[in-house]
């Protein structure tokens, strides 16, 4: 294709440009601008997302996960939750999980587990429970398994996330957040949503591998990153905002979610909350 030849070609030419004036990296230089023109870009959000690609600038998640991988390895660990789990044995914890758990009691955002129903490890443990019957012959994982919740017949490691509609009167805003903490050991993410904590209705399933999802970033000119690289992950609930995962709908999954649903309100097969 013409345009990327053209594009190739321009690749030293504005290292070069960047060399004698590092300024050429502002989204409002003038001579940036002209050389987006000139090269086709639609806007400075894939004109930088280029550049990074092609080594003429630094992809700050490259730059941040170069840097806590550092910490790690000084404090002698080889992954992020062995890492945590020392830091918070450290602090007299048993792991991330523990400390995790007494922050949230200590400061008032939820109750202990046993004494709070409301709490998001039941809301995550009854998703479980009924995702997992929508496989066939899964190997489930002990609680609080890092990265994964189960394992499909092929090996693959499946991390399931359940949400309820999150809403915002201010801005008339409503949609799915969910949590991911930059999970790299999942290969396959399934992501259910539900309305709410009291009526348990099954919305939507969505089911991917880690790398399927390419998105933009918070911030104006946050680069594209994969799914899993982010802390967390939002689906808004309006027609454009669902049509984006359209494509990743797991139908079949969410017809039998809402049988198993269907059966737990009658208080058959599936354990409530």
């Amino acid at each position: 294709m013409e345009i990327e030849k053209i594009r190739k070609d321009a690749i030293e030419e504005i290292k070069e440009k960047v060399r004698k004036n590092p300024n050429f990296l502002s989204p409002v230089n003038k001579e940036r601008l002209e050389c987006q023109e000139k090269l086709k870009f639609a806007n400075g959000n894939d004109f930088t997302h280029w550049m990074q690609q092609n080594g003429i600038m630094n992809n700050p998640v490259d730059i941040e996960r170069k840097r806590r991988k550092k910490v790690i390895e000084n404090a002698g660990c080889k992954t992020e939750k062995e890492y945590q789990d020392k830091c918070a044995r450290d602090a007299g914890f048993k792991d991330k999980a523990e400390r995790y758990r007494e922050w949230m009691h200590d400061t008032g955002r939820t109750l202990p587990k046993e004494f709070n129903e409301d709490c998001p490890i039941h809301f995550g443990e009854f998703t479980e429970n009924l995702m997992i019957q929508t496989f066939e012959d899964p190997i489930k994982m002990p609680p609080n398994n890092p990265g994964f919740d189960w394992k499909c017949r092929n090996g693959d490691k499946v991390d399931n996330k359940g949400r309820c509609l999150d809403y915002d009167n201010r801005s008339n805003w409503s949609g799915w957040i969910f949590s991911i903490r930059y999970n790299d050991v999942a290969d396959i993410f399934i992501l259910s949503a539900w309305d709410n904590r009291d009526s348990l209705n099954p919305l939507h399933v969505w089911i991917f591998h880690k790398n399927d999802i390419i998105r933009k970033g918070n911030g104006a000119y946050a680069p594209k990153v994969e799914f899993w690289k982010r802390d967390g992950f939002t689906i808004t609930n309006t027609p454009e905002g669902l049509k984006e995962f359209e494509k990743h709908e797991a139908t079949n999954r969410l017809d039998k979610l809402k049988e198993l649903c269907g059966r737990d309100n009658k208080g058959e097969n599936v354990d409530g909350i």
